[in-house]
């Protein structure tokens, strides 16, 4: 028995538990994994040899207040991500960073159009009035969206980059309204496609982003988080509040729950009384498209003697986008590569071996340079961890947009829900994480106040 039950272990439940316990009130954390985290997920490569990460890893310092400030308490070091010198676009060749690809002129000035018609469109979409953005700008999906915007093939392939590196998904597999939805929450789409300063990749975590989940339960009461523990189903009763059982058969009593639970999982718990019809469209509608991150660990940053900044962009294989991932602090040079969408789902059909060497081999072509070998690597493919199954947030195709609207993540009963993909700022991210765990903390605070 407790107070408050919080079914999730990764930042939007930790930050939850935490602001709950600071108002005084007892909680408890029930987390599916053996570890907390979600996913936020840092490997250590060995004692002083810096940190992988297999899940979520950047953040910025400008406009994501409670990462920075979370940061600060916690005393941790971050990595600039580098940005000096060119990008590398597959079969076309290199750019400086933050210039446009190397395409032809009419290319260029369409690329250009359709960016900046996207960058413009996205700050008009309001999570409350998704219906009317669908009235104003159609069912379309987002790759037909540029082509009636006259995207040819290759802008078409870099238009998939972007849906494919965000959501996992290819640009003809998500609707045009909800990626500009997307884009919105992260301040636009310049802003969360950018590795500079302010920019959705712009700083990393020197001993990995799960080092802020970690700070977050070293401040909470011993014994808050409960781990292996997947939650089976949730009773609400008027009379007693919450009952709450694992699968394991464990039973726990609350006046109220958190969920941070992803849309897509919720139809794996039995709820009783059932969730809204919104909610449960949502959950059998909504998907994680395909995310899988591959590290290639060499003993020296090559690409930087090449003039290159590690940011490159794959077409004719596996590897959709590359970044430096290094910790020069450490010794730890590192490309990341994001293996994604449509590509990255036929690639995991094969075995460990045929994987590595297809990922490796893109590389040198993207490359297209006599490139070392890797010392090491590490490959962690998010579809096939069971509390994970996927990119960072799901897709909400365009016929749930009017129950996402409608729903907008509001509490049902004495049920309350969190988590990065509820958050009205930087969804995807941990710092929608962090913002939609103190909402959701704010709403149970209200509620005792008012009592």
């Amino acid at each position: 028995m407790t107070d408050f039950i919080i079914i999730g272990g990764g930042l939007s439940g930790l930050q939850a538990a935490h602001d709950l316990q600071e108002a005084g009130i007892s909680c408890l954390i029930l987390e599916a994994r053996d570890r907390v985290g979600g996913k936020l997920w840092s490997l250590p490569l060995g004692p002083g040899k810096g940190y992988v990460e297999l899940g979520g890893a950047w953040t910025n310092d400008v406009n994501q207040p409670k990462v920075t400030a979370l940061v600060k308490k916690l005393g941790l070091e971050m990595v600039k991500q580098n940005i000096v010198g060119d990008c590398i676009m597959e079969d076309h060749g290199r750019f400086p960073y933050g210039s446009d690809p190397p395409l032809s002129q009419e290319e260029k000035v369409t690329f250009a159009e359709i960016r900046n018609r996207v960058e413009a469109l996205c700050h008009t979409v309001k999570a409350t009035e998704l219906g009317q953005s669908l009235t104003k700008h159609g069912h379309m999906s987002m790759d037909e969206f540029v082509v009636s915007m006259g995207a040819g093939d290759i802008v078409r392939r870099l238009v998939n980059i972007w849906t494919a590196a965000m959501l996992g998904v290819e640009s003809n597999q998500v609707s045009a309204v909800f990626f500009l939805h997307y884009c919105q929450a992260g301040g636009g789409l310049i802003q969360m496609r950018s590795d500079g300063r302010g920019g959705g990749q712009s700083m990393r975590f020197r001993h990995g982003s799960q080092s802020l989940c970690h700070g977050l339960r070293r401040g909470l009461k011993p014994d808050t988080v409960i781990c292996s523990a997947p939650v089976q189903t949730i009773e609400q009763d008027l009379s007693n509040g919450c009952s709450v059982t694992t699968r394991d058969g464990r039973r726990f009593r609350s006046e109220r729950i958190i969920s941070t639970v992803p849309s897509v999982f919720l139809n794996q718990i039995t709820f009783s009384p059932s969730l809204s019809a919104d909610k449960c469209w949502l959950s059998a509608h909504s998907k994680l498209g395909f995310y899988a991150k591959v590290f290639l660990v060499y003993s020296k940053p090559w690409w930087r003697k090449l003039g290159l900044c590690g940011l490159a962009q794959g077409f004719s294989g596996p590897v959709a986008l590359t970044r430096d991932a290094s910790s020069d602090e450490d010794g730890l040079f590192a490309l990341i590569c994001f293996v994604v969408g449509q590509k990255g789902a036929e690639w995991a059909q094969q075995d460990a071996h045929d994987r590595l060497t297809e990922v490796i081999d893109h590389v040198e072509r993207i490359y297209g340079a006599n490139i070392p070998r890797p010392l090491e690597t590490r490959e962690q493919i998010w579809n096939e961890e069971e509390f994970s199954q996927g990119a960072p947030c799901p897709v909400v195709p365009a016929s749930c947009l009017r129950s996402l609207s409608q729903d907008q993540w509001r509490p049902e009963g004495y049920i309350h829900f969190a988590g990065t993909e509820t958050s009205t700022v930087w969804k995807g991210y941990m710092e929608g994480a962090l913002v939609s765990g103190s909402r959701a903390a704010r709403e149970i605070i209200d509620v005792l106040s008012t009592n």
